[in-house]
């Protein structure tokens, strides 16, 4: 058997494992601990619920796995995981509406979710200045792969009409790619 370091301890562990049984329990405690006592309990009931659960691969399926900050800002291919954050560019707390909306939801890696966020705490201004560069990096995104109708409508298999409603982060941008 092929034999690995554990990511949280450094112990000899089998090579299709990330983490031994104890650091896969005190991770799993930490997210609870963190859900309990620091989320918003209506936000930590949406990332627990079947349309979270569902909406979220088809995001990490719309980027390709690939962490596009990390890609278009850092020039860096990075290969994102299932475990890997989907950040919302507009916050639960900012505005509700905006939990579901593809367009509000870029996958990263959490090296670069733990810059973002970094960002968004510095100040206000620098929330919105980080918040219109990551729409930019998605429009760019986007556009190479043949337009937002085209990525959009081929993935959920839906009219465009659902997201590019007046609740859009894309408010004043033409829609006809």
């Amino acid at each position: 058997m092929l034999l690995k370091a554990c990511k949280g301890c450094g112990r000899l562990i089998p090579q299709a494992l990330t983490m031994c049984e104890q650091c896969e329990a005190r991770q799993q405690s930490r997210h609870v601990t963190y859900n309990n006592t620091r989320r918003d309990p209506r936000a930590a009931e949406f990332y627990l619920s079947k349309e979270w659960r569902e909406l979220r691969p088809v995001i990490m399926s719309v980027y390709e796995y690939v962490d596009i900050y990390a890609l278009y800002v850092e020039h860096q291919l990075i290969t994102l995981k299932d475990s890997d954050p989907i950040h919302h560019i507009i916050e639960l707390e900012e505005d509700w509406e905006q939990r579901l909306n593809p367009l509000n939801l870029i996958p990263l890696s959490h090296r670069t979710h733990n810059t973002i966020t970094a960002l968004y705490k510095q100040s206000n201004a620098s929330m919105k200045a980080t918040q219109t560069q990551l729409r930019s990096l998605i429009d760019y995104h986007f556009k190479e792969a043949g337009g937002y109708e085209k990525v959009l409508c081929d993935r959920f298999l839906v009219a465009p009409p659902l997201f590019f409603g007046e609740n859009s982060p894309r408010e004043n941008q033409d829609t006809g790619e």
